[in-house]
């Protein structure tokens, strides 16, 4: 059973209910209020009866005419009975009526209360020992009333099925917008746009947040794509030349002498370093960078430890200007971030020196590396795979990468995240 079903069953069920529970105390209610008004009439036929009867020494009761007639006229059908020391002695109107209309109070007690399918009013005078009693059968009330129930329940059938059926179309109405929702997701892949609903209502706001769930799927869909075909690219050159010469060795064309087996350690070097940075970027452009406190100037410390055999294998300098700079960061990435801008650097520097420098300004905290090499021409800026790499942890942090000329004709790479001092 589908969603709109179920409203228009729901809301036919309350309108049943509620219609049925109108009718109930509707009957209720007229049944009350024909009663109410039978009490009063009687509780005033009562008195002008006991104000008129003149007790007489054949104990006899002369009650006006006006009163016979009323009793058994038009608006007849009543009974009235006067009791003296619980003694009928006087009846007047519908001979038919049981004898006494209220047994219980013929002799103690008053006011109204239904006897066997008649009302009764009993007025009594303790002084006197008299009691006077009005009635009336219930019969004509009774089926006066009586086609109710049966008229009641052909209108609660009549408004329940309306409800149901207006239920059901208001329903569709409302539902039609999450229908092309649903068929714009089942469309997922042939990229189609998610239909724009108007206003502020509950079906917009969730067409534009599905909207933008689907842009982010397809944004992460399209992220994996090009780094599938960047990773193929760029692992495609070592894997190959690895393989060349392994199977050169193994055919007996290469000996597997010094120089050799120094190749192809680089090869596999380099492989590593691909994949260390290819996982970086994966994590970097996915967003899943675990944070936590910790300081660029052990960052630039631990990588000053690193890089120094290097430097000094090549003939270069390298220093390490640092302060003390806290950020939230994920120290695998801030690492493979530095490692990548000092293997540019020793790269692009012949001679002079390098220097690794960490702070904080009113920008927020940075680290940097600056070189005296060639410099880097500004459309170069952040095309290799590391620099990427670098780029990408900067905005996983809130960062960013920024590049200037250092020292004349070198390069600063500087990396800036915010500050958490």
């Amino acid at each position: 059973m589908n969603l709109r079903t179920k409203l228009a069953l729901v809301a036919a069920g309350i309108t049943l209910l509620g219609t049925v529970l109108g009718l109930s105390l509707t009957y209720v209610g007229l049944l009350n209020l024909r009663m109410v008004g039978l009490d009063r009439e009687h509780r005033l036929l009562a008195e002008l009866v006991y104000g008129a009867s003149v007790l007489r020494d054949d104990q006899s009761v002369r009650i006006p005419t006006i009163v016979g007639s009323y009793l058994t006229g038009e608006r007849g059908g009543s009974a009235a009975h006067v009791y003296v020391d619980g003694e009928l002695i006087w009846t007047g109107g519908a001979q038919a009526a049981p004898r006494p209309l209220d047994p219980e109070r013929v002799l103690a007690g008053s006011g109204a209360q239904t006897v066997r399918e008649w009302r009764v009013y009993t007025l009594r005078d303790e002084d006197a020992g008299m009691a006077v009693q009005i009635g009336r059968p219930l019969q004509g009330l009774r089926e006066v009333l009586g086609p109710f129930p049966e008229l009641s329940l052909a209108v609660a059938s009549i408004v329940t099925i309306f409800a149901g059926a207006l239920a059901w179309w208001v329903v569709g109405v409302a539902l039609a917008p999450l229908r092309r929702l649903s068929a714009a997701a089942e469309r997922f892949e042939a990229a189609d746009d998610v239909p724009a609903i108007p206003g502020r209502d509950e079906p917009a706001r969730l067409a534009s947040a599905f909207a933008d769930l689907l842009r982010r799927l397809k944004g992460e869909r399209e992220r994996e794509h090009r780094f599938l075909a960047y990773a193929a690219h760029e692992l495609r050159t070592p894997l190959s030349a690895l393989r060349a010469g392994l199977e050169a060795v193994h055919v007996g064309r290469l000996q597997p002498d010094a120089p050799l087996l120094a190749r192809l350690h680089r090869e596999a070097t380099r492989l590593e370093v691909l994949a260390q940075n290819l996982l970086a970027l994966s994590s970097a452009e996915a967003g899943d960078a675990g944070l936590e406190r910790l300081d660029l100037e052990d960052v630039a410390a631990d990588a000053y430890d690193r890089y120094l055999p290097l430097a000094l294998e090549g003939g270069l300098t390298l220093d390490l200007d640092t302060a003390s700079a806290p950020v939230l960061g994920d120290a695998r990435l801030l690492d493979q971030a530095i490692n990548n801008l000092m293997s540019n650097a020793l790269r692009a520097t012949a001679r002079g020196g390098i220097v690794i420098r960490t702070g904080v300004d009113r920008d927020g905290a940075f680290l940097e590396v600056d070189d005296t090499g060639s410099g880097m021409r500004p459309h170069a800026e952040g095309r290799g795979l590391g620099l990427r790499v670098v780029r990408a942890v900067a905005q996983a942090h809130g960062g960013t990468l920024e590049f200037a000329h250092a020292n004349g004709s070198g390069t600063r790479a500087r990396l800036r995240v915010p500050s958490d001092g």
